[in-house]
């Protein structure tokens, strides 16, 4: 979405009024910025940490490898409950609001999936877990929407790059923590103090209810402009938040993160067991895949601003599929981690594009829609699973990544609606 009409500044376009309004006794925007940059660093360090050593809880525990994939299952699960819970809490009290309440909690759940003992008390903190994760993930990309709103311009990929880069740094700590033996639930008190620390250094920063309604207000009234200059008419201006439209973005972005869920649980595997790969290279694939992913989400906003989100999303999908196909024929295991690397590139935009378009359908401008689409990523991440969990065992995983190049060609004919499209 272009920022500007004529030769202002996305930020002079909006009307005086209402900018004023949406910044009066708040901090300036960068740092507002700056803060939810780190919210979401301080997020993926701990969630990172935690899906990296979900062998060392099943050790600590003495589970079976059923009672562990149950569990593991069960976050997203409960991050749905979540994230709808979110969106009520975000229309109610505004998200920034909602963010600063859920963090504490949320880190405190990952210390105590480190240090509790008995099946019963890890059962209970993985539930804290997954609802808190639901929360603070639903409340950070409400706010980095409305952020982006305010500038007028494509940002919120660069929050999803952050969170990419964050979650490789947690994984790189694990692997640190495991190597120098230390213990559970100093593995996850470190990350968890950090993201705390964020979470305490950044609690007056985060916009408040009244900025996000100012500024879903001034963005609705700049595009209805754009609507009369372009000698268009508007439809009636909407009063709620409507499902229909989000039903689209959500089944787009549930297609991309069965194919995501896929490849972060079981590229590894099938590199390994079904190609050939050493125990030196399999891994390689899940580390192309991520490094891909950051890659593509730190370039994604310039692309989007110059070819716009459609053109993004639908490339980026067919892209997605040549790279599962890739694997899926692979005839040796560099051809899979080159596919897999495609895949990564191909996918990495179309959560932060469904946000985005999801905030235009909410003329409130508090996270309402945001939370209600991001439900669908956990949705997709539990498909995904279970998709493995049928087909692995009677076909091979390449039967896993053909069904998944098939779901992400979907993501072509509803990239369309990731394009702005004024209420």
């Amino acid at each position: 979405m272009r920022g500007a009409v004529g030769s202002t500044s996305a930020e002079d376009d909006f009307p005086a009024t209402v900018q004023e309004h949406a910044l009066v006794g708040a901090p300036p925007i960068r740092r507002v910025r700056g803060a939810i940059y780190l919210c979401y660093a301080g997020e993926a360090l701990a969630f990172s940490a935690v899906m990296a050593r979900i062998p060392h809880i099943q050790r600590s525990h003495g589970l079976s490898d059923q009672a562990i994939n149950v569990l593991v299952a069960l976050v997203p699960v409960l991050a749905v409950a979540g994230g709808l819970f979110a969106a009520r809490l975000n229309g109610r009290a505004g998200s920034g609001l909602v963010l600063r309440c859920a963090q504490p909690v949320f880190f405190a759940a990952v210390v105590l999936l480190g240090a509790v003992p008995g099946t019963g008390a890890l059962v209970a903190s993985v539930a804290l877990y997954g609802v808190a994760m639901g929360v603070v993930e639903a409340a950070m990309n409400a706010q980095a929407v409305a952020i982006e709103r305010h500038a007028g311009r494509s940002l919120v990929n660069g929050f999803f790059a952050v969170w990419s880069g964050a979650s490789i740094a947690g994984s790189l700590w694990i692997s640190f923590a495991n190597g120098a033996g230390l213990s559970l639930p100093v593995g996850f008190a470190v990350p968890a103090a950090i993201g705390l620390l964020i979470a305490v250094a950044t609690v007056r920063l985060p916009l408040r209810k009244d900025a996000e309604r100012s500024i879903a207000q001034a963005a609705e009234q700049r595009a209805a402009r754009r609507l009369l200059e372009a000698g268009e008419r508007g439809g009636v201006p909407a009063v709620g938040v409507p499902w229909r439209p989000l039903l689209v973005l959500g089944a787009a972005l549930a297609c991309a993160y069965v194919a995501e869920g896929a490849i972060s649980g079981f590229a590894v595997k099938y590199v390994r067991d079904e190609l050939g790969g050493a125990d030196t290279v399999a891994p390689l694939a899940i580390t192309a895949f991520a490094a891909a992913t950051v890659t593509g989400r730190a370039v994604a906003d310039l692309v989007v601003r110059r070819r716009g989100p459609a053109w993004l999303i639908r490339g980026g999908a067919l892209l997605a599929a040549v790279g599962l196909a890739a694997a899926v024929l692979a005839p040796a295991p560099w051809v899979a981690i080159a596919g897999f690397a495609g895949a990564g590139l191909g996918l990495c935009s179309v959560a932060p594009g469904a946000y985005a378009a999801a905030a235009r359908h909410d003329p409130i401008g508090q996270g309402v829609a945001v939370a209600r689409v991001g439900v669908f990523n956990y949705l997709g991440a539990v498909a995904g699973t279970g998709l493995v969990a049928v087909l692995a065992p009677v076909s091979g995983y390449w039967a896993c990544y053909l069904v998944a190049a098939v779901l992400v060609l979907v993501i072509i004919p509803l990239a369309g609606r990731f394009a702005p499209r004024p209420s």
